[in-house]
């Protein structure tokens, strides 16, 4: 008997063990989302959370020019949402930061494209 799945189930099925993202404790509730095309990036905040909390953020993104966006919110226990997407213009050169706080722990950033890595 030959079984027939749908195309999303199939890809899910071969994915290895381990590499099916899941919320746990010690995940972060904020995470980008980065894609670039065409001489620009678009960027999503993705908020997704195990327990209920107010995030507080600050994207900027670089690129021929400069854009911020500063936010705070509540994330409800397992649901995934986007918070923010940005686009910009870019030559071979850009960045993103994203420095986030979340109730009960320590801020810490997030870094995507060409920008220095903060100092340790």
């Amino acid at each position: 008997m030959t079984m027939i799945y749908p195309a999303g189930l199939a890809a899910f099925l071969l994915l290895a063990p381990g590499t099916v993202p899941t919320m746990t404790e010690d995940s972060h509730a904020l995470t980008l989302d980065v894609q670039q095309h065409d001489g620009a990036i678009e960027v999503r905040l993705i908020g997704n959370t195990a327990h209920t909390q107010v995030v507080s953020y600050l994207i900027e993104v670089r690129g021929q020019s400069t854009s911020r966006h500063r936010g705070r919110t509540t994330l409800s226990a397992g649901n995934t949402a986007v918070l923010s997407t940005m686009r910009a213009s870019v030559g071979a050169d850009w960045c993103v930061k994203l420095v986030a706080e979340e109730s009960g722990r320590e801020p810490y950033e997030i870094i995507e494209g060409s920008c220095a890595a903060p100092a340790e």
